[in-house]
């Protein structure tokens, strides 16, 4: 049961942790109205987000090392798992960005996570039970990460066996910014944002 509930304390740690910091620090910015006059400074609109997510992805990648540490789980290959954790609260960072930029309140963010948790833990939920096909966690965007940190904590996995999985987490990552990106970009967007 340990080795099953493993790899949802970490999903959980890293999706918090980077998912939450931005999110949360954007909405409080939205709602306090001082995102206007950190973006009439020098700094971009752009460069303010980026501060965001590389603050949620460190303290998102801080607590899922710490977690493996804890538990002596890096298995035969620690880089792996530290590239995954790495990817993994890159994603949730992105993704607390995309959240934090429509959200307008913290209650509402609050809600729209526990709405939207059932999707983010969901691959890590059928890792519990194994009798569930497990190609159904293919289906969500955590899969990605949660599989290499499964592949190599418990079957001693390899760089080989988790390639794919990592490319797929770089993909996601590469949309996430794109769109993003295009969100700063829009001029009705970053209006209603200031």
């Amino acid at each position: 049961l340990e080795d099953r509930l493993l790899p949802l304390l970490v999903l959980v740690a890293v999706i918090i942790g980077g998912t939450l910091v931005p999110a949360g620090s954007m909405v409080e910015e939205r709602q306090k109205h001082t995102l206007g006059a950190l973006t009439t400074t020098p700094a971009t609109l752009g460069e303010v987000l980026l501060a965001k997510g590389i603050l949620g992805t460190g303290l998102s990648l801080f607590t899922g090392v710490f977690i493996l540490v804890l538990n002596n789980a890096f298995g035969t290959e620690p880089l792996i798992m530290i590239v995954t954790l790495a990817l993994g609260a890159m994603f949730s960072s992105a993704f607390g960005i995309v959240l934090g930029l429509f959200l307008k309140d913290m209650n509402t963010l609050f809600a729209t996570m526990k709405v939207l948790g059932i999707l983010l833990y969901a691959p890590a939920f059928i890792y519990l039970f194994p009798d569930v096909p497990q190609v159904i966690a293919q289906v969500f965007p955590t899969y990605y990460i949660i599989a290499p940190i499964v592949e190599v904590s418990q079957n001693g996995a390899g760089w080989s066996e988790v390639l794919l999985h990592l490319g797929v987490l770089t993909l996601l990552i590469g949309v996430m910014i794109a769109g993003i990106i295009a969100i700063i970009n829009n001029p009705a967007r970053r209006e209603a944002l200031a």
